[in-house]
């Protein structure tokens, strides 16, 4: 399901070290990150799980197998690992999917809970709208609860515009314009943290 596209650009592995001297690795997701990911998501908070897909379902076994095992022409995610006990943590993802149009793309992010607040989501984010960039994506788009603050605080630092919906002021649109965001805004994102 997941073939490598040759003509696309592969993101690469980055390290990131935190400002308590923990060594986070932001890399692409592989089909074989699949327990990674159940445990990741299996860690969630019931508040943040709800924040991230707006409801209190949780993701089944068959929708984890498709956020791992993607289709890289039409979508990326990248996550962030931690070494823990000798072995790789998953402690967030972000991740694009180009759904009707080959310059727009849906966004979403989730980190976790331990992760809030500690400029991760700053880091993560920002190498995900660099890589769409770079991947020919002209607009990312998403959507958020009107009261996920940090959420709110995090695009509005990456520049996005920010809407209430029109249908639900319960919902806030994120909209960010990569035809006219320079690459290198991405990176000075990054290395601004």
């Amino acid at each position: 399901m997941s073939a490598q596209s040759p003509s696309l650009p592969q993101p690469a592995f980055e390290t990131w070290v935190a400002a308590d001297g923990t060594v986070v690795t932001i890399r692409p997701i592989r089909a074989a990150d699949l327990a990674l990911e159940q445990e990741f998501v299996s860690g969630l908070s019931a508040p943040t799980g709800y924040q991230r897909l707006m409801s209190t379902r949780r993701p089944s076994l068959e929708e984890l197998v498709r956020f791992t095992d993607i289709d890289r022409e039409h979508e990326l995610a990248l996550i962030a690992t931690t070494p823990a006990q000798g072995r790789e943590r998953q402690i967030g993802v972000a991740r694009y999917v180009k759904e009707s149009s080959p310059a727009e793309a849906e966004f979403a992010i989730v980190l976790s809970d331990d992760w809030q607040g500690r400029g991760l989501g700053t880091r993560l984010l920002g190498c995900l709208v660099a890589a769409a960039k770079s991947h020919g994506v002209l607009r990312l788009v998403g959507t958020t609860l009107s009261e996920n603050a940090g959420m709110l605080a995090l695009a509005h630092k990456l520049g996005f515009k920010l809407a209430i919906d029109p249908r639900s002021a319960m919902i806030t649109n994120l909209t960010l314009d990569l035809g006219a965001f320079p690459l290198a805004a991405a990176a000075d994102v990054k290395d601004g943290e």
